[in-house]
């Protein structure tokens, strides 16, 4: 496994232990933390930068 195989495979296991194991709908654009639902502002950063996940 690759070292990008390992950095993927770990922030999803970090992203969905964040989001109770259920798909992340929005993250945050500038410090690309999963935000549970579509807020005018990141919970983590404090940015306006929360977007849909594709």
């Amino acid at each position: 496994m690759s070292l990008f195989e390992k950095a993927g495979k770990k922030f999803e296991e970090t992203k969905r232990m964040f989001t109770d194991g259920k798909e992340a709908e929005y993250v945050c654009r500038s410090c690309e933390e999963p935000v549970a639902e579509n807020c005018g502002y990141c919970p983590h950063c404090g940015e306006e930068a929360v977007e849909p996940v594709e």
